[in-house]
């Protein structure tokens, strides 16, 4: 049996995007793996037989990912093997080009290109709708100008007068029309059989969180205002029974995290139709996917959704009554969902696997694909093991993963790990990162903390509280797993997070010393500097710190772990991206500098050309990189 090793990842497969043709005969999907010699991720489609679950190659290419359905035989996909725009993309030119391919072989056949990046797309008999990203201002090679907020957004760089504007390609006339409104940005579309309905915010200065509803007929494009912008958020839309029906937060007492609720447009009125308090999505936290796909889904009778519930993300449908049920509950994580003859397929890690595809139907659930299996087999893969504990009349989970190979006679490091969000979810599922830590000899240890996902909104409700019972569940579960493992070093624990987990280490350096060493990621530690330079500083973070830097700064500050820099002691390692705009550099530079400046040991790894994203789709070198850095710091002091 061997380890697995920090390397690992590169080995691993990806399957994405499942998704059903309009006949319910078959599905395709993509394959995500790591090309390591040019240093990127290739991908390429398959085809899955939905009578038997049987799947098949498509395609050989390296960059097929991004589909759409034609019909029941053919695939519409974006990809470039074209000389002529080859040439022209090489030229600093914008294209993307679109290819037909049938269900039986034969080479992919040019369809059309258009001279836009694009996004989600969707084929509707000869017309091809596309989101595409439209640029008001000419790009500047040695600057650039800012006249909006946000200006940057994490993953997608300047976005300054840029917008994703709706447009539709007749591939029998060969025309190409843009059918949104000038400088609104469209955040998502659901195309029906007789319009297409979409989320969109207009601005030319200050970007709304709220955006409108809009429906848009197929004949003449016709756009009709349903909700209208700054009214509330809007996650989901489609026609259910001869209604629009949407999964939306007015965000009155919980704001920008508040759990959606059920909603149905009746002449021109919203009418609640149930109150669901949780998610609509999976929060699940690995390293060791890739989420292409939709979440969310509808036939004529109900939509179907994952939701994340305490420690594991589940299938849940609602009918337009708004009658809510549990299909699926496993322990586990869904990543997306597609239906077809008459059942729900989707990708999902179980049982300490990476991704794979399952398929429900009538409440029994199949494994279908074994991308992964045979290299699991062959490796050390740490079980996760669970109990609750209670922390001020509150029950908490706890977890936790003996290293590789445990002698209960011997004594060993461990580090507890901190996610991201806050509203985020550790539950037991594969996470690369951790099986590295595991395997090389490290108890891992994690909770999910007050202000997590899965136990609805009172739970998750963290703003102007950071650093107080989070942490203090942090501490108490360290406790707990001191009292029930023995065979840890109490003196040779790390702790390591990244983005809210950044935050974590941040404060833990400066409120205990009980930690010997920390590798603080992506990392929060001033919210009056995150919340001007971030692209969601000026809603989330002032929402999340209950202040501003005008009216209440003392609020930002207190929970900010740069207040508190000068009373640390312990060895802290930094990684941080350079283009991570949702937790931008200044905020790792500061701790950093405060911690050199008082004569702690330091060190910060700069990743050039990342974002936020780094630790699960950055470039393969640097994801080996970045862990070796971690290696190495918790090697050095805590063994």
């Amino acid at each position: 049996m061997k380890k697995i090793d920090i390397r690992d990842f590169m080995n691993y497969h990806y399957p994405t995007g499942l998704t059903a043709a309009p006949d319910g005969k078959h599905g395709a999907f993509a394959v995500v793996d790591v090309n390591e010699k040019e240093n990127c991720y290739d991908s390429c489609l398959w085809i899955m037989d939905l009578s038997d679950g049987s799947v098949r190659k498509l395609t050989s290419g390296r960059k097929e990912r991004n589909f759409s359905w034609i019909d029941g035989e053919t695939l519409l996909v974006a990809s470039c093997r074209e000389k002529e725009y080859k040439e022209k993309i090489e030229d600093g030119e914008t294209w993307t080009c679109f290819y037909t391919i049938g269900l039986h072989g034969g080479e992919a056949e040019f369809s059309f290109a258009v001279p836009y990046s694009v996004g989600k797309f969707a084929v509707c008999g000869t017309r091809v709708y596309m989101s595409v990203k439209y640029e008001y201002a000419k790009e500047e090679k040695d600057y650039e100008v800012f006249d909006e907020l946000p200006f940057w957004a994490n993953g997608k760089g300047v976005v300054n007068k840029k917008r994703n504007r709706l447009a539709v390609y007749d591939r029998e006339k060969e025309t190409l029309e843009i059918i949104t409104p000038e400088y609104e940005t469209v955040e998502n579309f659901w195309l029906e059989e007789d319009c297409l309905l979409y989320t969109g915010v207009q601005y030319t200065d200050l970007k709304s969180w709220r955006p409108g509803l809009y429906r848009v007929g197929l004949e003449g494009y016709e756009r009709e205002t349903l909700i209208p912008q700054d009214r509330m958020r809007i996650d989901y839309a489609c026609i259910l029974k001869g209604s629009v029906t949407l999964f939306g937060s007015e965000m009155k007492t919980y704001g920008v995290n508040e759990n959606p609720q059920l909603f149905r447009l009746e002449d021109g009125t919203l009418k609640e139709l149930a109150f669901f308090d949780r998610s609509i999505h999976n929060s699940i936290c690995s390293d060791c996917k890739f989420a292409d796909g939709e979440g969310i889904v509808h036939d004529d009778e109900r939509i179907y959704f994952i939701s994340t519930f305490r420690k594991q993300s589940v299938i849940c449908s609602v009918d337009a009554e708004g009658n809510f049920e549990t299909l699926y509950d496993r322990q586990g994580s869904v990543h997306t969902l597609s239906l077809g003859a008459g059942a729900v397929w989707y990708t999902a890690m179980r049982d300490m696997g990476l991704t794979e595809i399952y398929c429900l139907k009538d409440g029994k659930e199949e494994k279908l694909t074994a991308f992964n299996d045979g290299l699991l087999a062959e490796r050390d893969v740490c079980p996760v093991e669970e109990f609750t504990f209670t922390y001020k009349d509150v029950e908490l989970d706890g977890y936790v993963m003996k290293p590789a190979g445990f002698d209960p006679e011997k004594k060993y490091p461990a580090l507890l790990t901190v996610h991201g969000g806050p509203r985020a979810t550790f539950g037991p599922v594969f996470f690369h990162e951790s099986q590295a830590f595991a395997n090389a000899g490290y108890f891992v240890f994690f909770t999910n903390p007050v202000g997590s996902d899965g136990r609805g909104n009172a739970f998750a409700d963290l703003s102007g509280r950071y650093g107080t019972v989070d942490f203090e569940n942090c501490l108490a579960m360290t406790d707990e797993v001191l009292k029930r493992y023995p065979q840890i070093d109490e003196k040779r624990v790390g702790i390591m997070g990244g983005s809210y987990g950044g935050f974590m280490c941040n404060w833990a350096i400066g409120n205990t010393d009980r930690f010997a060493a920390a590798a603080s990621q992506r990392s929060i530690s001033n919210w009056i500097s995150l919340s001007m330079t971030t692209d969601i500083g000026y809603s989330f973070d002032l929402q999340e710190t209950a202040g501003d830097p005008w009216n209440s700064p003392d609020k930002m500050w207190v929970c900010s772990p740069l207040k508190y820099a000068h009373k640390a002691k312990t060895p802290t390692l930094f990684i941080q991206s350079d283009e991570d705009y949702r937790c931008y550099m200044g905020d790792a530079l500061q701790m950093f500098s405060a911690l050199k400046y008082f004569g702690v040991e330091a060190r910060m790894c700069l990743f050039h050309g990342e974002n936020h994203e780094l630790s699960r789709s950055g470039k393969p070198s640097h994801r080996v990189r970045r862990l070796s850095e971690m290696m190495e710091w918790f090697e050095k002091y805590l063994k």
